[in-house]
């Protein structure tokens, strides 16, 4: 953690938001539903559009951020993980991005943990909100139209 800088983990950010972008484009295949496909396109674009904010990011603004609240709903720690490789159906690929969202929160909180620097600090905890975000997303869409409560 030492040795990578605020701009080092901007482009590390950077490439696991294209291959999120790339994860959700093939997703797409594993969709019949017109609605679920559009949702998960959404899902693409908003990818495509933070990989482009963290190209252009300016770290003099890392001083502004403010945290916000997220409700984080767990229903992904309670689902068993699927690989990539065993997708068959658009609930499957909601399970691989739940988990694959909550692996990048779980990352970035674990940097900003052991970070030294406070605008590095601050930068994994905006990053980690991100991906919080889409984790919650995720879930709810999963608990809305998906998961039958019995």
């Amino acid at each position: 953690m030492a040795t990578m800088d605020v701009k080092e983990i901007i482009k590390q950010a950077a490439q696991q938001e294209d291959k999120a972008y790339k994860f959700y484009m093939d997703a797409l295949k594993f969709v019949k539903d017109p609605a679920a496909q559009l949702w998960l396109k959404e899902l693409a674009d908003e990818e495509l559009k933070h990989k482009e904010l963290l190209q252009n990011f300016d770290a003099s603004k890392i001083k502004k951020f403010k945290p916000e609240k997220i409700q984080d709903l767990h229903i992904t720690e309670y689902l068993v993980d699927k690989d990539v490789s065993e997708i068959k159906d658009f609930q499957d690929v909601l399970i691989v991005a739940m988990k694959k969202e909550q692996k990048s929160y779980n990352f970035y909180v674990s940097m900003a943990k052991s970070a030294d620097n406070p605008d590095m600090k601050k930068l994994c905890k905006i990053l980690a909100q991100e991906e919080l975000k889409h984790k919650h997303k995720l879930e709810l869409y999963y608990d809305d139209n998906v998961y039958q409560w019995d």
